[in-house]
């Protein structure tokens, strides 16, 4: 089955040799590659026509975002099996092998995430996919935890992070591709709710193993940027895929978690005025997030007790993490 890989690059020719170099190892021989470059200023696109002239581009002029970049590197690709990994990776020679495999022999899967270890400390988890918390607030679970062997084991997870995940091209022509609207920040999140909801398990495969260093086009967590469009976005996909029975019973924790991301990018960061920015632009968003919310209900063939069950699974897998972390 051939695998497309996508890649988005802003301004990332820095980390391109080491993430090229990686894919061009790969066991797995059905492979391509594409790289959607976002009108990168940094001399991206020459690197890669000359020293990768097998690396497929698609180019835009200006920045689109992550969501547009990837969506136009899935329709240009022609594989069945679709890879999305940030540039500012280095990826195990069998990684894709690991990944296809579990692809093929798992018909209820949707999508697969992998083991994600820090690209600055080997010891140390990325994340082992993506969780989310019934007040809206995602985060990686694991992420930056010592790799003691306790991810080891395949499991369900909600969605893999989208720096690292594979989707079969089945699942996205059924459920649409990643959220345009977001620009940048839970898309993943955003399309592991909707898979999750029209049915599509996701499997975690720790035997797929990927180096990530982490924001190293868009900087920090705590940048104006990413504050704005995290903080948007958290509403966004609350609107969207929150079943209105559980948004009714999670209020509480939306109020709490909401606010407690206000309060750390606060006090952490000294950004209010982007915080202030995502939020009324997510008010701004709420009829169209409105209207897509009414296109996935349409879709939904799982229960509301299944989504909670999923979401409270991954809130406490999130939860276990945090406090493993203050042990280390």
């Amino acid at each position: 089955m051939l695998v497309s890989i996508v890649i988005p690059n802003w301004n990332g020719k820095r980390f391109l040799k080491g993430c090229l170099d990686s894919l061009m190892e790969q066991t797995y021989s059905e492979l391509e590659i594409y790289i959607v470059d976002n009108g990168s200023k940094d001399g991206s696109v020459e690197f890669i026509e000359e020293n990768y002239p097998s690396v497929k581009l698609v180019k835009f002029p200006h920045n689109t975002g992550f969501a547009p970049a990837v969506n136009a590197g899935i329709k240009a690709a022609s594989g069945q099996y679709l890879a999305l990994i940030n540039n500012d990776t280095v990826v195990d020679k069998n990684w894709v092998s690991e990944l296809a495999a579990v692809l093929d022999s798992h018909p209820e899967i949707g999508s697969v995430g992998c083991k994600m270890l820090a690209y600055d400390d080997h010891k140390l988890l990325d994340g082992v996919g993506d969780g989310y918390r019934r007040g809206g607030l995602p985060g990686r679970i694991g992420h930056r935890e010592i790799d003691t062997g306790r991810f080891n084991t395949q499991r369900y997870i909600l969605g893999a992070c989208g720096g690292a995940a594979v989707y079969k091209r089945s699942m996205l022509d059924d459920i649409g591709l990643f959220d345009e609207d977001y620009f940048a920040y839970l898309e993943d999140v955003d399309i592991a709710l909707r898979a999750q909801s029209a049915g599509y398990k996701c499997l975690y495969v720790p035997s797929a193993i990927i180096y990530h260093l982490g924001c190293g086009t868009t900087g920090s967590g705590y940048s104006p940027l990413v504050v704005k469009l995290s903080a948007r976005n958290n509403l966004n996909t609350i609107v969207k895929n929150i079943p209105m029975p559980l948004l009714i019973k999670f209020l509480p924790q939306i109020i709490y978690w909401q606010a407690f991301y206000c309060a750390v990018v606060i006090l952490k960061g000294g950004q209010l005025i982007p915080w202030m920015l995502g939020t009324f632009e997510a008010l701004f968003m709420l009829p169209i997030m409105i209207a897509k919310r009414f296109e996935i209900n349409k879709k939904r063939k799982v229960s509301h007790s299944y989504m909670e069950q999923i979401i409270v699974e991954s809130e406490k897998d999130l939860e276990d993490s945090r406090e493993r972390l203050k042990k280390q």
